[in-house]
């Protein structure tokens, strides 16, 4: 596998999921806004759709283009960037338009706002799919053990960072940072992607009031997405076990198979979560049931945007849950004003540095 299509392949992830979004987000949620149902289909939701898929889809194209043509392992991880920075100026502009008509049209004016619930989600949750997991685990304890049964024998240099050919390009004295650091990462990403997983089965529910299939379509997007999670979890295992192999130099393969092995488990497990997220769309949206409603006309979701700041951030001290529905975007987002979110963003911060100095 060329290094360049390896820079490629993010770049080509990140604009297909940008340009797909509008379609995979609930209908009462354009660009974060809250609309009635019969309002999802407006003359402005459609003109800012069709904008905001049009500028990103010319830049995805650039994108490629530019970062095949610069073919630096940089240039993939900066186009990434650009896409990403676009992405959000054409949401939040898409988002002020939108929100500006429905308050000049008073969409909400003279109709019953309502909010939904259904105990079964929580009386009788989905299970969690242990056997989904089991890989994941078994390749964290093997890495663990293979590296401690092999730590007096490793050689007094290890190999810390492969170049682009799959060459061992910067090495670090062998102590239990260089040697375990990146099993220290490998062994906490599993354990938060095993938990985030659970987690995502208990989520609270992005239920409408306008649709009694809301509940039924959340119970099958939390089970297809918390194991697409875990076949995530695995490939990165793949990734993580292979890579210590070669930084104790247990292993010599050639510079191809170290990139692919680098390269191909994520791209895979990535590929899992963008199958359920096209197939389901945010919180089984896009899913077909029987006895769908089309809506109606006095009642409706409760008008909230306020809690969400920018369509984008949850602040709601007043709600218990930690994790809520994105409203651009497939999976969850963290309620900012619960203290355990930002003990979590700690912890991501403590796995980061520990990546750091296991790299230097």
């Amino acid at each position: 596998m060329s290094p360049a299509v390896v820079t490629v392949i993010p770049v080509v992830l990140v604009g297909v999921m940008k340009w797909l979004m509008p379609s995979l987000v609930p209908p009462t949620i354009p660009f974060g806004v809250r609309v009635p149902r019969d309002r999802a289909d407006a003359p402005v939701v459609v003109a800012q759709r069709r904008r905001y898929r049009a500028v990103t889809g010319v830049v995805a194209v650039l994108a490629v283009a530019g970062t095949l043509l610069a073919g630096r392992p940089w240039a993939g991880l900066a186009v990434v960037g650009v896409e990403l920075a676009v992405g959000v100026f054409c949401y939040l502009y898409a988002r002020r338009r939108i929100a500006e008509v429905k308050a000049a049209e008073h969409w909400f004016g003279g109709r019953r706002q309502v909010v939904v619930a259904d105990t079964s989600l929580r009386t009788e949750p989905e299970r969690y799919p242990w056997p989904w997991a089991v890989p994941a685990v078994v390749l964290a304890l093997a890495t663990v053990i293979i590296g401690i049964v092999a730590y007096p024998d490793m050689p007094a240099r290890l190999a810390m960072h492969f170049g682009p050919a799959g060459r061992p390009d910067r090495y670090a004295a062998k102590s239990f940072v260089s040697a375990f650091g990146p099993v220290v990462t490998q062994v906490a990403s599993t354990i938060l992607l095993l938990a985030v997983a659970g987690a995502a089965l208990h989520s609270r529910a992005q239920l409408d009031a306008e649709d009694p299939q809301a509940a039924p379509r959340h119970r099958q997007f939390v089970a297809a997405t918390t194991r697409a999670l875990l076949v995530l979890a695995a490939c990165t295992g793949v990734t993580f076990l292979f890579g210590s192999l070669a930084n104790w130099q247990l292993i010599s393969p050639p510079a191809s198979v170290v990139t692919a092995l680098n390269v191909v488990p994520g791209v895979l497990g990535a590929a899992a979560v963008l199958v359920v997220a096209i197939r389901f769309g945010q919180g089984g949206s896009r899913l077909r049931l029987a006895g769908s409603a089309a809506g109606r006309a006095r009642t409706v979701n409760r008008e909230d945007d306020r809690l969400y700041r920018l369509g984008i951030f949850y602040y709601n001290p007043d709600d218990p849950a930690m994790l809520v529905p994105k409203r651009f975007g497939i999976g969850w987002t963290l309620n900012m004003a619960r203290p355990a979110t930002w003990v979590i963003f700690g912890l991501l911060l403590v796995m980061a540095l520990i990546g750091v100095l296991a790299g230097r």
